[in-house]
């Protein structure tokens, strides 16, 4: 099972290949608290999203559907992924289907159907999958796949079982912590989303392992509904 969000899926993809690596969760979750006498249930939606408490078990597509939706009504965001120690910045304007992505390897700028890249020792240019660099000819492939996914239909499926195992804090608001194991091809990932109780995911943690080798990796949103200052470089 694969969670292709535009945006999100772009920070992933992106550190992917900065660093050679197929899945995985560096970022440590938020931390996980007690539950008191407080009431740890979030107020059911109106719609039929699943409802959120701890140690409750959730339909992983319907999951899928309420983060796409709640993610898609924002002016903008900005987004932190750790790759194994490597980090890499993204902001994203999903209205105009805008994203700037930036890492010690390389960057990439798309705006609807324009996408430019550049590596850590190149200028900006238009991407080109056939570019004899192979960071440009990487961020060329993958920006061409997912900076065409709609904001409002780019979630796939997500099938199978998530456990709300605690609550956090991201940005003011307490997230719930829902734990699963994905699959992202061919490879089991346990994974770990902060969601908030309107379906906002704010963070994600992954860890596979791949040809033996623990891979892991963290994405966090630093900046939630707040337009971002996204232009062509060229």
């Amino acid at each position: 099972m694969r969670v292709n969000k535009w945006g999100v899926g772009v920070i992933l993809a992106a550190a992917v290949l900065l660093t050679g690596c197929s899945a995985g969760g560096s970022d440590k979750p938020a931390d996980s608290k007690p539950e008191s006498g407080a009431s740890q249930e979030a107020e059911a939606p109106a719609t039929d999203c699943p409802e959120l408490k701890v140690d409750a078990t959730v339909d992983g597509k319907a999951l899928s559907a309420c983060i796409s939706d709640a993610m898609s009504d924002t002016a903008g965001y900005a987004a932190k992924t750790d790759v194994m120690g490597i980090e890499s910045t993204a902001k994203f304007n999903p209205s105009e289907k805008a994203l700037e992505s930036t890492s010690p390897a390389g960057s990439l700028i798309a705006i609807g159907d324009d996408v430019w890249v550049k590596s850590a020792t190149s200028e900006w240019q238009a991407a080109d999958p056939k570019s004899s660099d192979p960071v440009i000819a990487a961020l060329s492939a993958a920006a061409a796949d997912i900076s065409s996914l709609d904001p409002t239909t780019a979630a796939e499926a997500m099938t199978g079982e998530f456990t709300v195992t605690g609550t956090g804090e991201r940005l003011g608001e307490e997230v719930y912590l829902l734990s699963g194991t994905i699959e992202q091809q061919g490879t089991a990932v346990d994974v770990v989303f902060e969601v908030t109780a309107d379906y906002v995911n704010l963070a994600m943690t992954s860890t596979a392992t791949v040809e033996g080798q623990s891979v892991e990796i963290g994405m966090e949103i630093t900046e939630w509904d707040a337009k971002q200052d996204i232009v062509a470089p060229i």
